[in-house]
């Protein structure tokens, strides 16, 4: 494995992408968010579903190739924002993204602790072992979540579905309204 000073690990996989976008269910009309969406490679086949896409980026040489890249297209939106801190919409909204590993925690509790309950759904791509805490955990926050947002797991993602690999495998991690 050769090093990564980035520690950017971009997911290369166009099936788990397709499986992603169809499990979210989203299309035409809908508003989607893709969090850390780098070169673009869930924004694109996201846009191909006739939704609204925000797609947020944090770096500023990926913004200007996501403004190149779509510029033709008027449903996606690039937004250079950090997910941290970038205002979450009011209406009904869902999430496909694979998001930094290291922002996963506080993405989730950006997303799920609202007091206004717009998130409609999210299929995220986290680390896995973060995955199975958070669906297997019974601290006062996820059972906040759990009355709230169906969480589970949909399957594992190997390393090797990433361009560069990361040292540990992914999960697809769906979150529902209930």
């Amino acid at each position: 494995m050769l090093p990564n000073p980035s520690g950017v690990h971009f997911l290369s996989a166009h099936a788990v992408i397709r499986q992603l976008i169809r499990s979210s269910g989203v299309g035409p009309g809908d508003l989607v968010i893709d969090f850390g969406a780098g070169p673009g490679t869930i924004t694109a086949p996201l846009a191909a579903t006739g939704s609204r896409i925000l797609a947020i980026e944090r770096d500023a040489a990926f913004v200007r190739k996501l403004n190149r890249r779509f510029a033709d297209q008027p449903l996606v939106k690039i937004v250079h924002a950090d997910l941290r801190s970038v205002p979450l919409p009011s209406r009904d909204f869902s999430v496909v993204a694979s998001i930094p590993y290291a922002l996963s925690t506080v993405l989730l509790r950006r997303l799920l602790s609202r007091p206004r309950r717009s998130l409609v759904g999210a299929d995220l791509v986290v680390e896995w072992g973060f995955a199975r805490r958070i669906v297997a955990a019974q601290t006062k926050e996820t059972a906040k979540w759990a009355a709230k947002y169906e969480l589970r797991i949909a399957r594992r993602i190997p390393a090797s579905c990433f361009r560069p690999a990361p040292r540990v495998d992914s999960a697809h991690l769906v979150i529902r309204r209930r």
